[in-house]
Protein backbone atom coordinates (compact mmCIF):
# COMPACT_ATOMS: atom_id res chain seq x y z
CA UNK A 1 0.00 0.00 0.00
CA UNK A 2 1.47 3.34 -1.35
CA UNK A 3 0.95 6.43 0.36
CA UNK A 4 3.42 9.05 -0.50
CA UNK A 5 6.75 10.29 0.54
CA UNK A 6 7.74 11.22 4.39
CA UNK A 7 10.72 11.91 6.11
CA UNK A 8 12.09 9.80 9.19
CA UNK A 9 14.83 10.42 11.42
CA UNK A 10 16.00 7.37 13.20
CA UNK A 11 18.15 7.97 16.60
CA UNK A 12 20.28 6.13 19.01
CA UNK A 13 18.54 6.12 22.63
CA UNK A 14 19.08 4.68 25.87
CA UNK A 15 15.69 2.99 27.31
CA UNK A 16 15.92 1.08 30.44
CA UNK A 17 19.67 0.51 30.26
CA UNK A 18 18.95 -0.94 26.67
CA UNK A 19 19.70 0.68 23.53
CA UNK A 20 17.00 0.90 21.16
CA UNK A 21 16.77 2.84 17.70
CA UNK A 22 13.63 5.51 17.87
CA UNK A 23 11.97 6.50 14.44
CA UNK A 24 10.37 9.46 14.07
CA UNK A 25 7.57 10.35 10.90
CA UNK A 26 8.38 14.11 10.86
CA UNK A 27 5.25 14.54 9.17
CA UNK A 28 2.74 12.99 10.66
CA UNK A 29 4.36 13.54 14.18
CA UNK A 30 4.53 9.73 15.06
CA UNK A 31 7.21 7.42 16.36
CA UNK A 32 8.21 4.06 16.40
CA UNK A 33 11.63 1.73 17.79
CA UNK A 34 13.31 -1.58 17.12
CA UNK A 35 16.30 -3.45 18.62
CA UNK A 36 17.75 -2.23 15.25
CA UNK A 37 18.46 0.24 12.98
CA UNK A 38 16.33 -1.88 10.38
CA UNK A 39 13.61 -2.80 12.72
CA UNK A 40 12.71 0.69 13.50
CA UNK A 41 12.39 1.66 9.93
CA UNK A 42 10.14 -1.23 9.01
CA UNK A 43 8.08 -0.75 12.69
CA UNK A 44 7.45 2.92 11.54
CA UNK A 45 6.59 2.18 8.23
CA UNK A 46 3.71 -0.50 9.87
CA UNK A 47 2.68 2.78 12.09
CA UNK A 48 2.24 5.23 9.28
CA UNK A 49 0.38 3.07 7.54
CA UNK A 50 -2.28 1.99 10.35
CA UNK A 51 -2.20 6.28 11.01
CA UNK A 52 -3.19 6.69 7.59
CA UNK A 53 -5.75 4.08 7.77
CA UNK A 54 -7.49 5.75 10.61
CA UNK A 55 -6.90 9.16 9.77
CA UNK A 56 -7.43 9.02 5.39
CA UNK A 57 -7.55 12.82 5.40
CA UNK A 58 -4.01 12.85 6.26
CA UNK A 59 -3.38 11.53 2.67
CA UNK A 60 -4.19 14.37 0.69
CA UNK A 61 -1.54 16.82 -0.62
CA UNK A 62 -1.18 18.92 2.04
CA UNK A 63 1.62 17.26 3.13
CA UNK A 64 3.54 18.04 0.10
CA UNK A 65 2.84 21.62 0.61
CA UNK A 66 5.32 21.68 3.30
CA UNK A 67 9.08 21.99 3.73
CA UNK A 68 11.39 19.66 4.08
CA UNK A 69 12.70 18.91 7.46
CA UNK A 70 15.63 20.80 9.04
CA UNK A 71 18.37 18.53 10.24
CA UNK A 72 20.04 20.42 13.70
CA UNK A 73 22.16 19.13 15.91
CA UNK A 74 22.55 21.47 19.89
CA UNK A 75 25.04 21.65 21.74
CA UNK A 76 23.62 23.19 25.40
Amino acid sequence: MSHGMFDIAVNEEIVNDKKVFVSHCLNLGIASQGKSYEEAIENIKDAINLYLEENPEEQSNKLQDLLPPIATRLFI
